[in-house]
């Protein structure tokens, strides 16, 4: 699995959740059930080489000193536990689908260019990442 990795399951992105819909690495850094099971959990995932996973589950980390210290900031982190589906998303698809759920979302500065930069996109890293 490549990082970062894109939510391809939610068919409506609200603006406010938009951090919500990338990951940059397979963790959650909260104990929050609640986070999992409203954006990870059964959703599927496209990787910057348009490989296809299933969120599953999640594992706590064991280490007790997180949770001496689970007050600071990202020192409390659950991994994610993905399913290879052994599919693949071509580029075009996941452009289509970034162009819609970017078009849903309130119209501003950022969402124009945001939509500039998928367009011109050539990889599926780029399309998830820009970069």
């Amino acid at each position: 699995m490549t990082f970062p990795i894109i939510d391809i399951s939610t068919k409506k992105w609200n603006y406010e959740d938009l951090m919500e819909y990338v990951c940059y690495d397979e963790y959650i850094y909260t104990n929050k059930d609640s986070v999992f099971e409203k954006y990870y959990k059964d959703k599927l995932f496209c990787d910057g080489n348009g490989q296809i996973y299933k969120a599953i589950g999640k594992a706590e980390m064991t280490e007790e000193w997180r949770n001496w210290l689970r007050f600071i900031p990202n020192v409390w982190k659950t991994k994610i536990v993905f399913k290879n589906m052994y599919k693949e998303m071509p580029i075009e698809e996941l452009r289509t689908f970034l162009l819609e759920r970017i078009s849903d979302l309130k119209q501003d500065d950022f969402t124009r260019q945001w939509k500039v930069d998928v367009q011109k996109a050539k990889t599926h890293s780029e399309l998830i990442n820009d970069k």
